[in-house]
């Protein structure tokens, strides 16, 4: 059978390095040992704020200790990274960790390499500070390829509903709804004729719909494929359930009818920032546009909520450590922990808005205080404690977009939900069967 792998969303420092002369079996040919220090290089693709931020803090961890030096590389965007690093693997030239890979589709044809280092001995180690305890089963899960950990979360995304305040104050809504029927009824008091609308659902094609839909059938009741990834199960009473319960929004006229979705939004913050739509779902990342749009006194968050029971998936980047000298490969790993750490991670999800991979950082006194100061990150966070993970199979970006298309013309009304998921059915097991 051929293999299969891993689901995680998107990021990305810019510091050049320049490579030593090939040596001694090192994947990134150099020889791992330059001043008494153990020299590693880390390729990313962070850009930004994110850049300067991850820049200051391998800063900080070299500045930490005397034994290992970390160089970091902006590699490649996220859409040629992993061809670039698989390249690379292939030449012997390629870095001795990633960290952040944000292309969740493709991490598996990197394990395919045999060089990605299974991390299964390191977090058993009872020197280790990172364990499989370290993380909820939903994100430990995004880095398991055939029944061994390769990869860790190291960036934590999800979304919620995102809301307009005034909207609700004029609607004469005083609590957040916090089931699937309260939110379409509420939907339906905020709904002014065409020109306001209840909810801004997610209709296009891409990643982004399928992302959102996988919550609600969850929620339902429902799996998005059967345990050893080798079938899809979204056609079922609970799928259809799913998309009926967005599609019922849309018929009845409380849902905004067409696409807001660009190369660079997932429509629904132009949908709220023109005021088109009093919620919509989705992420932090928004938030700053948002404030800055309609005021931070009118924007709420709350958890998006579900049909049965709640909900919510996964966006991860994930780090790895590639084949090297051991000296090397510990030297890695040393500093996966260190970036894993929760004093570590509270600083750079703070810096970045993301959310924390590491459990413990939850309790970390920083984190903490973050939350306490800004109650609407906490709505995204506290998902994380059920949120689950996309399925870790090579496959899974074309059964993605096998799904993706149908969602739209049910989205659209062109299709009820019951051919649309027969027919994305049809399409994605295709692909699965042509892997094995």
């Amino acid at each position: 059978m051929r293999s299969r792998m891993l689901g995680v969303a998107a990021l990305a420092i810019g510091v050049a390095v320049t490579l030593s002369a090939c040596s001694g079996g090192s994947v990134t040919g150099n020889s791992g040992d330059s001043g008494g220090k153990t020299q590693i290089t880390v390729w990313h693709n962070y850009t930004g704020d994110q850049a300067t931020e991850a820049k200051k803090l391998i800063q900080e961890y070299n500045d930490s200790q005397d034994k290992i030096e970390v160089t970091a590389q902006y590699a490649a965007q996220s859409d040629q990274f992993d061809a670039k690093l698989i390249n690379a693997l292939k030449n012997d030239t390629g870095p001795n960790m990633v960290l952040g890979d944000s292309t969740p589709q493709k991490i598996g044809q990197v394990v395919e390499t045999g060089k990605v280092v299974p991390l299964d001995d390191y977090l058993s180690d009872s020197d280790s500070s990172i364990t499989t305890k370290s993380f909820t089963e939903g994100m430990l899960a995004t880095g398991k390829f055939e029944g061994k950990t390769y990869t860790l979360p190291t960036d934590i995304g999800d979304y919620a509903v995102v809301y307009n305040k005034q909207m609700f104050k004029e609607a004469g809504i005083t609590d957040t709804p916090t089931t699937w029927a309260e939110l379409q009824a509420d939907a339906k008091k905020l709904t002014k004729g065409t020109t306001q609308y209840g909810m801004y659902l997610p209709i296009g094609t891409g990643e982004w719909p399928v992302f959102t839909y996988q919550s609600m059938l969850w929620s339902a009741g429902g799996e998005f494929m059967n345990e050893d990834n080798t079938k899809v199960e979204f056609n079922s009473d609970a799928g259809v359930k799913a998309l009926k319960s967005w599609t019922d929004m849309l018929e009845d006229g409380s849902a905004y009818p067409q696409s807001l979705m660009t190369s660079t939004s997932n429509g629904g913050t132009p949908a709220l920032t023109a005021k088109k739509a009093a919620m919509a779902i989705t992420g932090a990342y928004d938030l700053g546009t948002l404030d800055e749009a309609l005021g931070k006194e009118n924007v709420g968050v709350f958890a998006l909520p579900g049909i049965e029971q709640n909900a919510a998936n996964l966006g991860t980047n994930n780090s790895y450590l590639l084949d090297g000298s051991k000296a090397e490969k510990d030297a890695s790993w040393d500093f996966m922990q260190w970036w894993l750490s929760p004093e570590v991670e509270a600083k750079w999800d703070i810096a970045t808005g993301l959310l924390p991979a590491n459990t413990a950082t939850n309790d970390d006194a920083t984190w903490k205080k973050h939350l306490a100061d800004n109650p609407r990150i906490k709505a995204f966070a506290d998902e994380l404690a059920y949120a689950k993970s996309r399925p870790s199979i090579v496959a899974y970006g074309e059964v993605s977009e096998a799904l993706s298309k149908e969602l739209e013309k049910a989205m659209l009304l062109k299709e009820s939900p019951e051919d649309a998921l027969a027919n994305a059915e049809k399409k994605a097991q295709a692909v699965l069967d042509a892997a094995d």
